[in-house]
């Protein structure tokens, strides 16, 4: 078939992108309702900034040899095994009750996303060429929005109704219906792009190593990326994991609320991420990456001038739209940085080396929260935050014949 004309969606491609938005459910019907769980359980403000900076550490280790396994034995079977992974991960929240009995859930969680993040980005990008990449992610950043915009208010209705370990064990089912549909995908399907080159062995974890990491400390594209990413990250983290106790506490938004301000989030994303591919596309990845990080630090501005729920649902939509410009120029920018057959790596060293970086920001901004006022750590979100533009603007400049050059699609 000639490739102009094959749909930029082909139909296998649109149930694969339904399993990730079924996996990407149980994380976000559950991630705002996480911290407030904690402090049902009895931590303090400061133990919950310390357990993300503690649930943080495991997945920085295991998200890059997620992306290793990911080359070496196919990006399908890498994401069915994550999704298997992902249904244990919920188990221990389910029953914990102390909050040092809840981290075995995020370590469990942290092999799912070492698998699935870096082998669903890498699918994409293998299959797609850069002329239409940032598109495909801003299609498929719409599908799993549309998680965003269903499962955090059932998130938020189940535990303020039934308790939040009924939340846990309902995205126990929803991650095994992901499952169910990788399985189905990997049967039926041997695709270009899920035929592994050989069986995974510790010379091919060597020989992805040294390829690599010399490409990501060269002071090319992907060091920038990781510079410039990892200036936001830190700043984001800082006070990201506290928005849900800020509006429990300070707000009086109760669960329900918190779940229905997720969802008017995710209606932002999924509006505005075709919007983010096709400014990746046809501008540059630079500019979307820029303009969705401008967006997204002033969410929290809103957020901290916010009175009511009409407010905060302001800054959660200004933080949806920004999310969905940047997320599709990141996702391109890397691509564009690594070669095909280490782009799974890639997907996983980047982000790694970036989460390295943000490591100790959910404990300095709990300890910021508890020495100064609860407004501050928001607000060294967003200035903190937007130095992250001045390495943006003057390194991700890619030229449009430069690059690696893409996988033909194979769909």
């Amino acid at each position: 078939m000639n490739k102009s004309t094959q749909p930029l969606l082909p139909r296998k491609m649109i149930l694969f992108l339904i399993g990730l938005t079924f996996a990407e459910a149980t994380r976000v019907m559950t991630a705002v309702q996480i911290p407030v769980f904690l402090r049902e359980i009895g931590a303090s403000v400061s133990q919950v900034g310390l357990f993300f900076t503690l649930a943080m550490i495991v997945p920085l280790v295991l998200g890059i040899f997620g992306g290793w396994i990911s080359d070496s034995i196919g990006r399908l079977r890498a994401i069915l095994l994550g999704s298997l992974a992902g249904i244990l991960g919920y188990l221990p929240f389910a029953f914990a009750q102390r909050w040092e009995v809840a981290l075995i859930g995020p370590l469990i969680l942290a092999v799912a996303t070492a698998l699935i993040q870096p082998s669903f980005r890498a699918y994409i990008a293998d299959t797609y060429p850069a002329e239409t990449r940032g598109r495909i992610f801003g299609l498929s950043r719409s599908f799993i929005a549309a998680a965003w915009i269903l499962t955090p208010p059932l998130g938020g209705f189940l535990a303020m109704n039934y308790g939040s370990r009924t939340m846990f064990l309902a995205a126990v089912f929803l991650y095994g219906i992901a499952a169910v549909i990788f399985m189905f995908l990997l049967r039926s399907e041997e695709m270009k792009s899920s035929a592994p080159s050989e069986k995974p062995s510790l010379k091919s974890l060597r020989e992805s190593f040294t390829h690599i990491f010399p490409i990501v400390f060269a002071g090319g594209l992907l060091t920038w990326i990781i510079i410039s990413d990892g200036i936001r990250v830190f700043a984001v983290y800082l006070s990201s994991n506290l928005l849900p106790v800020y509006l429990n506490d300070i707000g009086l938004i109760n669960k329900q609320g918190i779940g229905m301000l997720e969802g008017v989030n995710g209606i932002a994303l999924f509006i505005a991420a075709p919007i983010g591919g096709w400014l990746s596309d046809k501008s540059s990845e630079r500019n979307g990456f820029m303009l969705g990080t401008a967006v997204f630090l002033s969410s929290f501005l809103v957020f901290i001038l916010a009175e009511g729920f009409g407010g905060f649902a302001l800054s959660w939509v200004i933080m949806g739209i920004g999310a969905a410009l940047l997320d599709p120029a990141y996702n391109a920018l890397i691509a564009r940085g690594a070669p095909a057959h280490l782009r799974g790596v890639a997907y996983a060293v980047v982000p790694a080396l970036i989460g390295l970086i943000a490591l100790p920001a959910p404990w300095i901004g709990g300890q910021i929260w508890e020495a100064t006022n609860p407004k501050i750590p928001f607000l060294a979100t967003a200035l903190l935050g937007s130095l992250a533009l001045i390495p943006a603007w003057f390194k991700l400049r890619v030229p449009a014949d430069k690059g690696i050059s893409p996988a033909e699609p194979t769909l």
